[in-house]
């Protein structure tokens, strides 16, 4: 499977759940009194167009928004106009740069040497001594082993969810980060630095800077907040 456009690293599974998308691609309902003017379909916004082995060729051009959840769409080579949700679009209509691979960090715990957040108050260090983990900041602080893997074990081929439209330190909360997630490895030069800027307008991801990438990621905050953890809940009580 291959880009039209150079998408480097290119993430095939991306690629593959679109393909899966069309293949599977269902209207809501149909249209049936929308007029010309309503649904934009003279002149489309998005024409998603596919080639079959057999030679085939089917195109379905998107139209205007209905509402906030709902595009007018219909097949170049019907007059039927339907309504299908944003969700299943969205899932179509990329931009080059969502095939590229989305890991921030990939290590595995039995690599992982130490952790170190930096996050205001609710700051800390885990260490690897041997074969135990232990907090070396704050001093004199013991953590909970079984929160403290759930932390390390959260590095291993950890992935974001996309890409920031605007990668200015500004919309991103980048100008002073939120947080600072920084680890070391026993492999050389294998370590991760993400910084945290703030959280994405619908409150589902923060957006994330790797290893000092141009790219900023939008990060599952479920995701963040299992290694942000608060120190009275990584305490051992």
């Amino acid at each position: 499977m291959e880009s039209s456009v150079k998408v480097e690293p290119f993430d095939k599974s991306v690629a593959v759940a679109a393909v899966t998308q069309l293949a599977t691609w269902k209207t809501n309902e149909f249209a049936d009194d929308a007029k010309p003017e309503e649904t934009g379909l003279a002149s489309p916004e998005i024409t998603i167009t596919v080639n079959l082995r057999s030679g085939k060729q089917y195109t379905a051009l998107v139209g205007n928004k209905k509402g906030n959840e709902d595009w007018y769409v219909k097949t170049a080579e019907n007059p039927q106009v339907y309504l299908v949700k944003k969700f299943n679009i969205d899932r179509l209509t990329k931009r080059p740069i969502e095939f590229r691979d989305k890991t921030i960090c990939n290590l595995k715990s039995d690599e992982l040497t130490e952790v170190s957040v930096t996050h205001d108050k609710d700051s800390f260090t885990l260490a690897k001594q041997g074969s135990a983990w232990k907090a070396t900041k704050p001093a004199s602080f013991t953590a909970d082993d079984s929160k403290v893997s759930t932390i390390t074990g959260a590095f291993a081929d950890w992935k974001g969810q996309g890409f920031a439209e605007d990668n200015s330190p500004k919309a991103t909360g980048l100008v002073k980060p939120s947080a600072t997630i920084a680890t070391k490895s026993n492999v050389k030069g294998h370590g991760c630095l993400l910084k945290v800027g703030s959280e994405t307008s619908d409150k589902g991801n923060y957006f994330v800077q790797a290893n000092g990438q141009p790219d900023i990621f939008t990060v599952p905050k479920w995701s963040v907040d299992r290694v942000l953890v608060k120190l009275d809940d990584l305490k051992k009580k």
